[in-house]
């Protein structure tokens, strides 16, 4: 085998013990992708014919251009004994070893790979997957004979679908280069930038990544430097800030009338299902601006471990769910939610006999991501127009929201493969609020607060709040 020199972070990277599995996460351009297959090629010439290495990628053009790459590394170091066949993406070696590269984008995908086993599973781009379940699967495809070390390295930028994810189950979990342990496994992240790779022109590289990124700046200083807590705000960037907008988890003031309480619901089974606490704040308590919308508390059905992933809670329990929480606070049971189909009854009308009673939100999209940052923008600035504030008990906002990405094709709204649950309720709740309070939408998203609110002529409050409305 001939040599291949690789990089100083690469030389890093493979200096890690085989049986500690690998994060490789970080700014865009410092060669993760390379030392990953720099992995596999040193797993091949290491265990010949027992090494059945998997390298996969969401989309079928994503990995044709990997394997492209590998192509030509095994040409360098095996020469003409290489094997490719094209049409089954496998690579043949001298040594008696396979390559495979293939495409994960869900349940069809998997099933190529039922029943077969690997030994090194390296999943490039991680980050931009839809659904992390397919990667969780194959992972049980990890077998080999004794002496083999069995291992999953992983590859991912700032920003896609999987952030929140990726940050709150490895990054956050560990300096970089230090290992931990995730569900009995051992990681290590191994993050890179640009400066680690001398192949870049880094100038050149920068105009092209600013480019990619349009106007956001966020994401931009994220994939220069590697800083996953840079890209938080991607969409709510300058106007988004823990600082600012995160009460403590204790609550001073009784939540007596004046504060006018409802709910806003997110309704998930499989994907999560959020429910918040919310009020409008009567102007003469806690130093709030009249009108002002703050989330108290929430009820989120999500697995811990995946903030894209329900618990299955059937509306019964979901209903007997926000019924405790209300009983703690003492609110009302009635707000905004979306509904659901397929069962007997719309999910709301399932809701409303045991006692919580929806109405169907405005939700309008864009309207609505223009509403929740005006008040954002209000709260961060103090310029006594009403705000929002979120409750530190609202941890599944805390989690996601401040990571939710652009729709890179309709940068005025979020994309919609992320978890987006808890900002669907966030913003059901600002569109309500909005309605109660008269402010007004126009085509192109909603505009400044009227500073009389409430008292706009002729705005009758919405009938579902029955004997309390959001306004005196």
């Amino acid at each position: 085998m001939k040599a291949i020199a690789p990089t100083p972070y690469q030389a890093t990277v493979l200096s890690v013990p085989e049986h500690w599995n690998l994060l490789m996460a970080g700014g865009r351009g410092g060669g993760k992708s390379t030392g990953a297959l720099l992995l596999v090629l040193r797993h091949v010439e290491k265990y010949g014919e027992q090494a059945r290495p998997l390298i996969i990628r969401e989309t079928h053009k994503a990995i044709t251009e990997l394997e492209a790459q590998l192509d030509g590394f095994l040409t360098v170091a095996y020469g003409k004994g290489v094997r490719h066949n094209r049409a089954e993406h496998t690579f043949r070696l001298p040594n008696g070893a396979i390559v495979e590269c293939g495409q994960l984008d869900g349940p069809n995908a998997y099933k190529k790979y039922q029943g077969r086993s690997f030994t090194l599973l390296v999943v490039d781009e991680f980050g931009l997957l839809a659904d992390r379940r397919w990667v969780d699967l194959l992972k049980s495809n990890l077998r080999a004979q004794e002496g083999v070390p069995l291992r999953e390295v992983r590859t991912a930028n700032p920003g896609g679908p999987l952030h929140a994810l990726i940050h709150q189950n490895f990054i956050a979990r560990q300096l970089a280069w230090h290992p931990y342990e995730v569900d009995g496994e051992v990681w290590v992240n191994c993050p890179s930038t640009l400066i680690d790779n001398p192949h870049l022109d880094h100038e050149d590289y920068k105009r092209r990544l600013k480019a990619a990124c349009g106007n956001d700046e966020d994401l931009f200083r994220a994939w220069i430097n590697g800083d996953w807590n840079i890209a938080r705000g991607a969409f709510f960037a300058g106007s988004l800030d823990e600082k600012v907008h995160m009460l403590p988890v204790a609550w001073p003031h009784p939540l007596t009338k004046a504060w006018r309480s409802f709910l806003a619901m997110d309704w998930g089974s499989s994907a999560p299902s959020v429910t918040y606490v919310c009020v409008k704040a009567p102007g003469d308590i806690g130093g709030f601006p009249p009108n002002s919308l703050i989330l108290l508390d929430e009820l989120a059905t999500v697995d811990p471990n995946d903030p894209n992933l329900g618990l299955h809670w059937p509306p019964g329990k979901l209903a007997e769910g926000i019924l405790e929480m209300c009983g703690r606070w003492g609110c009302n049971t009635y707000g905004v939610g979306d509904d659901a189909a397929g069962l007997q009854e719309t999910l709301l009308q399932v809701l409303q006999q045991y006692g919580v009673d929806f109405q169907r939100p405005q939700k309008q999209r864009v309207a609505g991501w223009a509403t929740m940052r005006q008040l954002l923008h209000n709260a961060k600035e103090r310029n006594g127009q009403p705000g929002m504030w979120i409750s530190a008990r609202c941890r599944y906002f805390w989690q996601t929201v401040p990571f939710l990405q652009r729709d890179p094709s309709r940068p005025e709204d979020i994309i919609t493969t992320g978890p987006d649950h808890a900002g669907d309720a966030a913003r059901y709740a600002a569109m309500e609020l909005m309605s109660a309070t008269g402010m007004s939408t126009r085509r192109g998203g909603p505009q400044y607060f009227h500073p009389a609110f409430g008292m706009i002529g002729g705005y009758q409050p919405p009938q579902h709040y029955r004997n309390e409305s959001l306004i005196d």
